[in-house]
């Protein structure tokens, strides 16, 4: 067995040698000849032996296992407690019924939507990795076109493997934040702000259409600027061109025809998300034609009627 290090007396110190003998005894029955266990399953070592005050002892470790098992539950239950907290947002957001049905299982496949399809699942799919890098996404072109849909089903997959998900428009977030103010002095929009900021996934839908003020300006910059700085992503959808957004972002007060030269909005959000096109036709007139055929059909007219 190996033989226990003593420890050095102080002198002139009688309580110091009372402690001594008490943990020479206590680790009399250690015996250090044994090899230290292992874990099952990862076969990590469970003990480890330490000198403290010049005598060894033998203390239970946390193996690799246990220890990512333990990391695992924490973030679990972070996330969790950061939905809970999410839920009081969610009647605020377009997270409703047309939210719920936005999803790839619901996908209507057709060829001039491949690739917009490709693109959402292949972003869930790699979503540690987009996370990580705060990759977000900017999805652009004519009303109906599917842009909302293709966003909501990336939120919509992502909400159901447990991520915090906010999907609100523009115009909505900015109504929100000023009735905050007008009820709260102010300390409401903080709230609303962090919550903004507390989200996995932000999706900011109708970019563009929010009526431009300074005030307006300002908010928007400071809801883009604060995903910014906190390295989450961002997905903006927008009815208009490239050009349309560039210029639409510039504007300060539309009304007092101010314009900020520096595109400070328009450069973050080219920093911070990928411009994407979606080309696909017009799903709301597809719609409303299927519903009258439905419809005629319904009332046993023909469709000339």
């Amino acid at each position: 067995m190996i033989p226990i290090i003593q420890l050095c007396k102080t002198k002139g110190s009688t309580d110091n040698n009372i402690a001594i003998g008490k943990l020479r005894n206590f680790f009399s029955d250690v015996d250090f000849g044994k090899p230290i266990t292992r874990c099952d399953i990862c076969h990590d070592p469970t003990q480890k032996d330490i000198e403290i005050l010049g005598v060894m002892r033998r203390v239970p470790v946390v193996c690799r296992c246990c220890f990512e098992a333990s990391e695992h539950e924490k973030k679990e239950s972070e996330q969790q407690d950061l939905k809970r907290r999410l839920e009081k947002f969610k009647a605020y957001s377009l997270m409703d019924n047309r939210f719920e049905i936005s999803s790839f299982e619901n996908w209507s496949h057709r060829q001039d939507n491949y690739d917009d399809y490709v693109l959402g699942k292949k972003y869930c799919e790699s979503w540690e990795t987009v996370y990580a890098n705060n990759h977000g996404l900017l999805f652009y072109g004519k009303a109906g076109s599917g842009k909302t849909y293709l966003s909501f089903s990336i939120a919509n997959a992502l909400y159901k493997q447990g991520k915090a998900v906010v999907a609100i428009s523009i115009s909505k977030l900015l109504s929100i934040i000023k009735d905050s103010f007008d009820k709260h002095g102010g300390y409401g929009e903080t709230e609303v702000l962090n919550t903004v900021n507390d989200a996995s996934l932000l999706i900011l839908d109708d970019l563009g259409v929010e009526y431009k003020t300074l005030w307006s300006y300002e908010k928007l910059y400071t809801i883009i600027d604060t995903r910014y700085r906190a390295g989450k992503p961002t997905i903006i959808t927008t009815n208009l061109t490239l050009d349309a957004l560039r210029k639409n972002l510039a504007t300060i007060d539309l009304r007092l025809g101010l314009t900020d030269p520096s595109e400070r909005v328009f450069s973050r959000v080219t920093e911070m998300c990928t411009f994407h096109e979606i080309k696909g036709a017009n799903w709301r007139i597809s719609k409303g034609l299927q519903n009258k055929a439905t419809l005629l059909a319904t009332l046993g007219l023909s469709p000339q009627t």
